[in-house]
């Protein structure tokens, strides 16, 4: 490791030497303060931000419990094409609606975007909309249940992702998390075949027991964070199959002991996501309960309308997992997207520019593609400041994209479709992101590099 003036005086050996992708002749102070000024011009959330949410939960409760409505009435009719479409379109409904509690609703209440709203305007929405009691505890039941702990996401999106984006200590760097697969000796088809099993099962197989390791080593005085295994490195993602290649890695580093480590860990994980095991599963407690009381009311047998119900269930599940997977995994992934080998501060100009050089905006503009997309699609806008409603996101995002093109600033805005494919060309190995040291070169700042060498310049 050498010192570099903008990680806080280290530098990974991922850049072998020092990189800039601007020149001296931008100027950090005037883009920064046209980004503050733009969002200023925002202004504040109004009660008009509360009914659009209030609104968009709406549809995704209709959705939800329409969508278990249609099931259970599919589980019960008799085999025929009418009976595949509407278990489909109950599939469908519950998908969509599991993707907007998350991705819309969890997301931008976990990130704070309704607190000055609440603060502000006290009474305009429910007091649960708020970072810290939105789904946390009890309320997971009621706001948002899924497969990460609302709590393990906190820590590993909004903290770790936002602060560290395309870093190394990024949990959600697409290229290093694969970095197994990328130089595996296996048939491109093969590594591209591989993909659809993350695309379908990703929030279980991976997201789920990433966020709760990020969780367990933030958490300094607990079992698991002290008793990490010293060959194991915290920045490597932890997937559900690590419940079986971890332990094997134990014995084979010679500290047969470790692997009880990951027992340890892989139970505390299996409480986590049990509320939602049981909840994929209840639809098909249903028909044998009803049938069990004399009041089964089907064509069908309770036995098969319970598994039936149960086979819907984990389809819509698995839509859920294609519809996030699209719209999020490859927000920071692709071949034209930077990473980098230091870190920043939060919302200085290096801080902004990374969020526009390493992420990536889809089509947006209305309620139809917003709510589709998740309100991803104002990738760059959100991670130049996370703590924004839905709403100003939209007013937001031309804005930048002026200032954007003003400056000579990179800003991709793609179809997702397209997004994903050069997410699963970097993931597989076929193409790489593009790295440097940082952005802004620091001759910008009007400073030598020795100037500034070892400056703590570290978002957290």
């Amino acid at each position: 490791r050498v010192a570099t003036p903008f990680a806080g005086g280290v530098r990974s050996s991922m850049c072998k030497s020092e990189s800039y992708v601007l020149d001296a002749s931008f100027n950090p102070e005037e883009f920064v303060e046209d980004i503050k000024k733009a969002k200023a011009a925002v202004g504040e959330a109004t009660e008009e931000d509360a009914q659009h949410l209030q609104h968009l939960v709406l549809i995704s409760q209709v959705l939800l419990y329409g969508g278990h409505i249609l099931l259970l009435a599919g589980a019960a009719m008799p085999w025929g094409i009418k009976t595949l479409l509407l278990c489909a379109t109950a599939a469908f409904m519950i998908a969509y609606a599991r993707c907007m509690k998350w991705a819309i609703i969890g997301h931008h209440v976990s990130h704070g975007g309704f607190d000055s709203l609440q603060k502000n305007h006290p009474n305009v929405l429910p007091k649960h909309y708020k970072r810290g009691v939105f789904a946390i505890g009890f309320r997971r039941f009621l706001d948002w249940m899924d497969w990460m702990l609302p709590q393990a996401w906190d820590v590993e999106h909004n903290k770790a992702h936002h602060y560290y984006l395309s870093e190394e200590k990024d949990p959600d760097l697409v290229e290093h998390n694969f970095e197994l697969l990328r130089p595996f000796p296996l048939p491109r088809a093969m590594k591209y075949a591989s993909m659809l099993m993350w695309v379908f099962t990703w929030k279980f197989t991976y997201y789920s027991p990433n966020t709760y390791k990020e969780l367990a080593l933030s958490k300094k005085d607990s079992w698991l964070a002290k008793n990490w295994p010293s060959w194991g490195r915290k920045t490597d993602p932890v997937v559900v199959f690590d419940i079986i290649r971890m332990p094997a890695m134990a014995v084979w580093n010679g500290k047969p002991l470790d692997a009880f480590y990951w027992f340890a860990f892989f139970a505390e994980w299996s409480v986590a996501i049990l509320p939602m095991l049981i909840s994929v599963a209840l639809p098909a407690v249903w028909p044998l309960v009803l049938g069990r009381a004399g009041l089964w009311f089907g064509a069908t047998t309770m036995q098969q309308a319970a598994m039936r119900a149960l086979v819907t269930s984990v389809v819509a599940d698995m839509l859920s997992n294609a519809h996030a997977f699209v719209i999020i995994a490859c927000n920071h992934s692709g071949g034209d997207l930077y990473r980098y080998s230091t870190s920043c501060k939060a919302y200085s100009a290096e801080f902004l520019l990374r969020c526009a050089y390493s992420s990536a905006n889809f089509e947006c503009g209305n309620d139809l593609i917003d709510i589709t997309y998740g309100w991803l699609n104002y990738q760059i806008e959100h991670h130049m400041y996370p703590d924004m409603t839905p709403l100003q996101y939209r007013k937001f995002q031309p804005l930048v994209k002026s200032i954007c093109k003003k400056h000579g600033v990179m800003y991709v805005q793609e179809n997702a479709l397209k997004r994903t494919w050069m997410m699963f060309q970097v993931a597989v190995g076929d193409a790489a992101m593009k790295r440097c040291t940082a952005l802004v070169p620091p001759q910008a700042y009007g400073k030598n590099i020795s100037e500034v060498e070892g400056s703590k310049v570290a978002g957290g």
